[in-house]
This record gives C-alpha cells, structure tokens and sequence, in this order.
C-alpha cells in the first residue's frame, strides 16, 4: 500500500513537472485538442497520450486516461488553492529551485576536482601521529578481546578430558593434533586472533555470562563452559577494558578516514580561492 502510494505521489509530481515545462515550451501545434481544462490550465492530447502503452486494451487504455486526467484535475485544484492562498514568500518556488540547482552544479564540479586531485594514500607514521594527538578521542566503550574459540557437542567425559590436554598444552605438536581431531570430527574453530571484537558480542556466541566482565577479563586465559548441547573451549589472547584507550589496530580505519576527509575539507578550500583568485586576474569577476 506504502508502495502504491509514493508511486502514485511520484507520478504525479511528474505530471506536474512535465506540465509546467511544457507552459513554458514552445507554443502548441493547433491540431493538439484540449482534454482538459481547470481554471487557466489546459491539458492537451499530446500530454495524455505517452502514458497509454501502445499495447493496451481499449478498455485499458479508457481507464488509464480517466485515472491520468483525474490525477491532473485533483492536482490542478491544489495547485490553484495554494496560489491563491500562500503568501509571496512562500510563493517564490523559482527562487529556490534556481539556489538548489546552482548548489547541485557547484558540488558535482567539486566532487569531479576532489576525485582528479585528492591524495588518499594515508602511510602508517600518519595515522600514528593523529591517533597520539588525539588519544583522548578514542576512549573505549565496551570491553574488547582477541580469542579463539571451538564449540564440542556431545557428552563424551573421555573425548572432552583429551581436547582439554591438547587445547591446553603450550606444545605445537598438541595444538597441531587437537586441530586435526576438531577437523575430523567438523567442529569449527572461531579465531579472531588477528581482529578485536566486543566481549558482549562473544557473549551472544559463547554463554559467558560474569557478574563483573572488567574483572574476570583481567582473570582469564583459557575458560571453559557448559550448555545443554555441549562444552565451549575458549582461550582469550588479549583483552582491553571499558574506558580505556583503544588500540590503534582498531581505529586505524577511523583514523585514515578522518585524515582524508581533511584533506579533502582542504583541498577544496584552496581550489575555490585558486579559482577565485584566477577569474580576478582575468578581469572575469570585477566590482564597477
């Protein structure tokens, strides 16, 4: 219904649109009949005709004309009580479409000089030096971790006793072992080693559930815990605490993408006084 009603709103903002530049067109061919009229307007066969497909049913093409000419009508009555009842301020549409449009140009045109001119190429010393400068910006707002985390189904007390031996052995050889085990038998590993994620996201993942996250965080290592469909291994390499600063890894987007849009900001800036600057040279822009 949503659908059917901005369609219908868009098509006649079409119309009007289309009536209006056509006022302003070149006179009509005189064989052009009246289909329409309300107050001063007049819609003609020309207008009506390109909304009726070439294909369509008599009965189609009937139905489609009276809905065309009631929708012009019912526009036309509005459009006539808002001349005659707004004042001239608010009357003075053309005024706004010309700002707009010139507004419009003038961005496309700046847009087109940023694309051609603007360095995007942000090295790491960069991103290093505004994330010091501003390191009061990037306080943390949850709790983040780096961890690594498998999922064993089942109740199997031996099966479970050996994963727990490999998984906690510091032995490449056991951890290598415990990943073919967990491959045979297709568990997943979840390994967010190289990322950081909010702890309340693992939580949605892993049942985790301490009264005090900022103070078991800086407890944990490798936890293990239980629900009904079976036991989750998890080993958290590295955490961060709420109201600290965050790591630069994880704002290091953030941060390219701030110095850019400076860059941009000031890119812009000096093109519009280099272009000023030139068309006074020329005696393009002058003050009599």
């Amino acid at each position: 219904m949503l659908r059917k009603t901005l369609e219908e709103g868009m098509g006649r903002a079409a119309v009007i649109a289309a009536l209006l530049l056509a006022s302003c067109g070149p006179s009509r061919d005189k064989a052009d009949k009246v289909v329409a009229e309300a107050y001063d307007a007049q819609l003609y066969w020309s207008d009506l005709r390109p909304v009726i497909p070439l294909d369509a049913s008599p009965e189609d093409s009937a139905a489609i004309a009276r809905r065309f000419l009631d929708n012009w009508a019912r526009d036309q009555v509005m459009l006539h009580m808002a001349q005659q009842n707004l004042d001239q301020r608010q009357l003075n549409v053309e005024e706004r479409i010309k700002a707009y449009r010139e507004s419009l140009l003038t961005f496309a045109y700046e847009q087109a000089l940023v694309q051609q001119n603007l360095d995007t190429v942000v090295s790491g010393s960069q991103v290093q030096d505004y994330y010091d400068k501003n390191i009061a910006n990037f306080q943390l707002k949850d709790n983040i971790v780096r961890v690594r985390w498998f999922k064993l189904h089942g109740n199997d007390r031996k099966l479970l006793a050996r994963v727990e031996n490999l998984w906690r052995s510091n032995d490449g050889e056991d951890i290598h072992k415990l990943e073919v085990l967990l491959a045979q038998r297709g568990t997943t590993i979840t390994d967010t080693h190289d990322n950081w994620m909010e702890f309340n996201v693992l939580q949605q993942q892993v049942p985790l559930h301490p009264e005090n996250p900022t103070d078991w965080l800086q407890r944990q290592n490798k936890v293990t815990v239980e629900d009904q469909n079976g036991t989750y291994f998890v080993n958290i390499f590295d955490h961060r605490l709420k109201d600290s600063t965050s790591p630069i890894d994880l704002v290091e987007p953030q941060i390219r993408a701030i110095i850019i849009n400076q860059r941009k900001l000031k890119l812009v800036e000096r093109m519009r006084e280099e272009l000023y600057n030139n068309a006074l040279a020329k005696k393009e822009v002058r003050f009599p």
